[in-house]
């Protein structure tokens, strides 16, 4: 990766990893009609400058028994955000917090297993200012994914 731009392998690369994180090496070396090393090293590399942050998998919440999952705003007076921040990082139940610019300090997607789960825990986030809550019917993207249609998006010199 010369000169910390990304090349196109490696956008091929990111395309396949985000299609699937699971796939081997050498899966992904004869995909891509690269050698083993070429790919590892790439992906190293990405490693190495933080590109590639995570191999992950997606968990069915509802199906842990979840059934429920909503975006609460929390607005707040309060000066000491970071503390705030801290605290809802330690709820179980909040399974993204966003600091918004605007109103709103917080944007959290929060799950739970039935409205009574809800409320009992957006009562517990008012400890800290008032909040907005929209519950969600369904979600039709779960993620951007990072391929050919925003490489011409991303930053200068990126391949």
């Amino acid at each position: 990766m010369k000169n910390d731009s990304i090349t196109g392998l490696d956008w091929q690369i990111l395309e396949a990893l985000q299609d699937d994180s699971r796939i081997t090496i050498s899966d992904l070396a004869s995909q891509l009609n690269r050698s083993r090393s070429s790919i590892s090293e790439h992906i190293q590399k990405m490693q190495d400058r933080e590109i590639l942050t995570a191999f992950t998998v997606r968990v069915s919440e509802e199906k842990l028994g979840f059934g429920i999952s909503a975006f609460v705003r929390l607005q707040t007076s309060s000066s000491n955000h970071r503390e705030i921040v801290a605290q809802v990082d330690e709820i179980p139940e909040v399974a993204e917090c966003h600091v918004l610019t605007g109103s709103d300090l917080l944007m959290m997607r929060v799950i739970a297993r039935d409205m009574s789960h809800l409320r009992s825990l957006v009562d517990g986030l008012t400890q800290w200012g008032s909040t907005t809550t929209d519950v969600i019917f369904s979600t039709v993207k779960h993620s951007a994914k990072i391929g050919p249609g925003l490489r011409r998006h991303a930053i200068p010199g990126s391949g």
